[in-house]
Formats: C-alpha cells, sequence, structure tokens
C-alpha cells in the first residue's frame, strides 16, 4: 500500500471524535498531525464528507500528506500512520515497512547506505582507473595517451568531488543518519536530488566515452573489415554495463519522483546490483 494510499485512512479518524477509541488514539497521536486534521475539516470541501468519501478522496489523501510534510517531522508522520492504521483495522501489507519500522533500523540503514554508497563509487572510480590504465598500456599514440590521462584526471576528480559535497553539503554529518526524525529530512532529499542524478549521468556519460577511446584507435589497424569489427567487439563488452548504468539513470529518476521511496529504493538497488 503506497503513501498516498494510507492517507486515505486518516479521514476515518474524523468520525470517531466521540468515541473513547478515537479519543485515546488522537491523544497519543502528534499535535501537529491533530492539528492538519482540524485544519482539513475546516475546509468547505471536506467538512460535509463521510467516512466512505473521505475513504476514497484522492484530493483528501494530498491536502493531509501536504500538510504532515509541512508541520510534521517524518518520524511523527510515521507514528499517525501507524496509529491511524491500527484504528481502521488496516493488517500490515508487503512493501509497507517503512511505517512499522522502528528508529534504530531507519538509523541503521541511514548509516548503511552512506557507507554503501561511498564504497560504491570507490570501486566504480578504480574500476575505470583501471580500464584507463590498460589503454596506456596497450595504445602507443602519443594524442591518444594525453586524452586518455585527461580522462583519468576527470574520473578522479568526480571522485574527490563525491566526497566534498557529501561531508560538506550537510552539517552536522549526523543528519544523514538522523535527521529524518527532524523536519529537516527535505536537506537529505535535496542533497540526493541535486547530486546522485547529476552524478549518475555523469557515470553514464563517462561509460560512453571509454567505449569510443579504443575504436578511434582499432578502427585504423591495417586488418580486414571482418576481424577489425571482432577486435573492437572484444573492447566493448563495456557496453553491458554501460546498459545497466543507463537503467540506474531511469530507476534514480523514478526514485526521486515516487512517493513510495522504499517500494521504489528497492527497486533502483535490484536493479544496480544486476
Amino acid at each position: 500500500m503506497t503513501l498516498s494510499r494510507r492517507f486515505l485512512i486518516l479521514g476515518t479518524i474524523c468520525l470517531l471524535y466521540g468515541t473513547a477509541t478515537a479519543q485515546s488514539m488522537l491523544a497519543d497521536a502528534p499535535k501537529c498531525a491533530i492539528d492538519c486534521l482540524t485544519e482539513l475539516l475546516s475546509q468547505k470541501e471536506y467538512a460535509e464528507m463521510g467516512q466512505e468519501a473521505m475513504c476514497s478522496s484522492e484530493p483528501f489523501a494530498k491536502a493531509m500528506g501536504v500538510c504532515l510534510m509541512v508541520k510534521c517531522s517524518m518520524r511523527q508522520t510515521m507514528d499517525f500512520i501507524k496509529e491511524s492504521s491500527a484504528a481502521c483495522g488496516i493488517p500490515p501489507t508487503n512493501n509497507t515497512t517503512s511505517y512499522r519500522v522502528n528508529s534504530t533500523v531507519v538509523f541503521a540503514f541511514a548509516l548503511l547506505f552512506i557507507v554503501i554508497e561511498v564504497l560504491y563509487l570507490t570501486a566504480l572510480v578504480l574500476v575505470k582507473a583501471a580500464i584507463l590504465c590498460f589503454f596506456l598500456r596497450i595504445f602507443p599514440d602519443h594524442k591518444f595517451r594525453i586524452v586518455v590521462k585527461c580522462t583519468m584526471v576527470f574520473n578522479a576528480l568526480i571522485w574527490v568531488g563525491f566526497f566534498v559535497f557529501v561531508f560538506f553539503q550537510i552539517q552536522p554529518f549526523s543528519l544523514f543518519w538522523n535527521g529524518w526524525q527532524q523536519k529537516k529530512g527535505h536537506l537529505i532529499l535535496t542533497g540526493f536530488t541535486n547530486f546522485t542524478l547529476p552524478l549518475a549521468g555523469i557515470n553514464l556519460l563517462l561509460d560512453i566515452w571509454m567505449l569510443i577511446l579504443p575504436v578511434t584507435q582499432l578502427w585504423g589497424m591495417g586488418l580486414k573489415l571482418k576481424k577489425k569489427l571482432g577486435v573492437i567487439s572484444m573492447f566493448s563488452v563495456g557496453i553491458f554495463l554501460t546498459i545497466v548504468a543507463a537503467i540506474r539513470v531511469r530507476e534514480l529518476v523514478a526514485f526521486l519522483l515516487s512517493q513510495d521511496l522504499t517500494g521504489r529504493h528497492f527497486q533502483s538497488i535490484i536493479q544496480i546490483t544486476s
């Protein structure tokens, strides 16, 4: 069940104001969430809605979601949705762990994500550097070697730029794994949007460039066309990794545009590691 669908169930709470169950549940709910409900109920388009209408109203779901994002922290939003689900009798379903995990799990996931991201980019840069060193070893052309060395410098700058951006984007650095509990989660997501997607795009272009580099030397070899194409195909095996990089860019775009972040992130990880 997506985030949007879960917001729909909050409408049923509005019909329970006069019951002990609702009063108990609302007493434990974050004040910011109660303020959002009160604000929505005061609006003309929602004031006369019944339970069934509220549970099926997409505008109500979006309005509630926008209000919670502005007034509540992620922790408060998750707690309120969990309480609302319990009050409405909605059983747990698959792909909804983001609303039921505790703070320790989220903390560990966020910290592990940063570590894996650093290791992933480091491995990516080292693999590209190894391939470029191989080009330097087998191709003697002076101009070509200069181009390869410039590419190696650019590849290293990507790695340096990543660390500079990551470690100085948000201060203190601990916000990466505990900022979601405060009203600063948007800073982290903005960081991913402003850097992760451009980084993936740059790596994709660099992959394409590294496929072109050896072809410029191999095409001038004194071989028959059939043998020449065979040699070029040997140096073009990396095209499969380039395809994976293109899929990663597509999945990152879908991830950044999705409201069901955990579900999209799961699919993105599958594509990246395939």
